[in-house]
C-alpha cells in the first residue's frame, strides 16, 4: 500500500512539475476524494472541476460538506452539447464538456422512479438533454482523474494507461493523469479509513472491505430519477407523458446519439456475441 501511495504521489508531482495549470476533476465519489486528499497531503491546494446539476440539491450534501471542511475552490460550466446513449436497456444522457477542441463526456445515469410524483423526478428530454449549453475558455493543461483501469469510461475512451497517464483520447488541450489507476477497491477503502476521510454513507455501504454503491439512488449524484418514455427507441411513436398526462411524440430519431465501442472492456462476452 505504501508503494501504491508513493507511486500515486509521483504521478501528481509529474503533473505539477511539468504543467503550468493542473486541475482535479471530481464528482466527490470514493476515488476522486482520494485524489483530492493525496494532493492536499502533499501541500497542493489544486482547484476542483465539479460539474453538478441544479436539481435535487440533497444529492450534493456530502460534496458540500467536504468543500466546506477542506475549503476547496470548485468550478463548473455548462455542457457544449448533450447526446443520448441506449444499449441493453440502459439509457443515459451524455453531457459533452468542451476542453479546447475536444470534449470530456460525463454521463447522467437515469432510472425510472417507482412513482411519478411531481417534483421528485425529471423530464429527461427537457430538464437534462435540452439543458442550457455553452462554450468555455478552458485554461487548464492537465487533469487529475480518480478513474481506475477497472472503471474506464466508454463514451470518451477515457481508459487509464498502464503508466497512469493518457494524452491519446483527443480530449483537447489538456493531458489526463490517473494517480490511482492501479488501485483496488479495497485499497481505496483502506486509504479512506486510514486517513480519516468522511465516508459518504448516503451513497455507499461497506461490504467485505469495499465501498459498494447503495441500491437506493436517492442521494447518488450520478443517478437521476427521470422519465425517458419519449426518448427511447424501444417505445412507440406516441407515448403517454406523466407530466402533461397526454400523448406526446417519441423524439428518439431527433436525438444526437453516442455509441459505445464493441471492444470496450466493460462488455461481457455474451453481449459481444449478441452483436
Amino acid at each position: 500500500m505504501k508503494e501504491k501511495i508513493e507511486s500515486a504521489k509521483e504521478l501528481i508531482r509529474m503533473a505539477v512539475n511539468n504543467y503550468k495549470n493542473p486541475i482535479i476533476n471530481s464528482g466527490f465519489g470514493k476515488d476522486s476524494i482520494v485524489v483530492i486528499h493525496l494532493c492536499r497531503s502533499m501541500g497542493l491546494n489544486l482547484e476542483i472541476m465539479f460539474h453538478r446539476d441544479p436539481y435535487f440539491p440533497k444529492k450534493y450534501r456530502y460534496a458540500n460538506k467536504i468543500i466546506d471542511m477542506w475549503n476547496l475552490v470548485c468550478r463548473d460550466y455548462p455542457a457544449r452539447m448533450c447526446s443520448a446513449f441506449f444499449r441493453y436497456d440502459t439509457f443515459e444522457i451524455c453531457r459533452h464538456y468542451q476542453i479546447g477542441y475536444g470534449d470530456l463526456v460525463l454521463c447522467a445515469m437515469l432510472y425510472t422512479p417507482e412513482k411519478f410524483i411531481e417534483g421528485e423526478y425529471l423530464c429527461a428530454l427537457n430538464d437534462i438533454y435540452l439543458q442550457p449549453k455553452g462554450t468555455y475558455d478552458y485554461i487548464w493543461d492537465a487533469i487529475l482523474e480518480g478513474h481506475r483501469t477497472k472503471e474506464a469510461k466508454p463514451h470518451n475512451n477515457m481508459v487509464p494507461s498502464g503508466l497512469g497517464w493518457s494524452n491519446k483520447h483527443n480530449i483537447g488541450s489538456a493531458d489526463v493523469v490517473f494517480p490511482i489507476h492501479d488501485w483496488t477497491n479495497q485499497e481505496v477503502y483502506q486509504y479512506i479509513v486510514d486517513n480519516g476521510i468522511p465516508i459518504n454513507t448516503d451513497v455507499y455501504d461497506i461490504k467485505d472491505g469495499e465501498l459498494v454503491p447503495k441500491t437506493d439512488k436517492t442521494f447518488n449524484p450520478d443517478c437521476r430519477p427521470a422519465c425517458t418514455e419519449c426518448m427511447r427507441p424501444d417505445k412507440p411513436r406516441s407515448v403517454l407523458c406523466p407530466k402533461k398526462m397526454c400523448l406526446v411524440n417519441n423524439n428518439w430519431e431527433n436525438l444526437v446519439k453516442t455509441e459505445m465501442p464493441n471492444d470496450f472492456p466493460g462488455y461481457s462476452e455474451e453481449q459481444k456475441a449478441e452483436e
